[in-house]
């Protein structure tokens, strides 16, 4: 009865609970790294930083220094967003391919179990 119960333990509720972790996981994963907020955001000023708070535009040639250090301070923080984004979705392909593969050994170990069981068996017995 006891075998009974793992099998059906083994092939019913374990897997579901991989994908249950596998769906948890990427969830985390996703709101961690902010990826939809920083696609918002891409081009916009870090943490608010416009270039009027520096230099108080007096001038045509300050409010032309003021465009060039925002336009700098944008792209700086679009690289910087860019890599937060590009390593948050490749933690979420490095975890999707880790639970797949945990997944597939998962089902198919009582299989190479009982293969390496019947093969030992059959070293013994020859």
């Amino acid at each position: 009865m006891l075998f009974v119960d793992y099998i059906l333990w083994h092939y019913s509720v374990a897997p579901r609970q991989i994908l249950v972790l596998l769906k948890n996981f990427s969830k985390a994963t996703w709101h961690k790294f902010m990826i939809v907020q920083h696609f918002k955001t891409l081009f916009a000023p870090w943490h608010r930083m416009l270039a009027n708070y520096m230099f108080p535009p007096k001038n045509f040639g300050d409010k032309l220094g003021n465009w060039v250090v925002d336009m700098y301070i944008r792209l700086i923080a679009a690289l910087i967003r860019s890599t937060i984004i590009l390593t948050g979705l490749a933690v979420q392909a490095v975890a999707i391919i880790f639970f797949i593969t945990l997944f597939v050994v998962w089902i198919l170990w009582p299989l190479v179990f009982l293969a390496f069981l019947s093969k030992g068996i059959h070293l013994i017995v020859t």
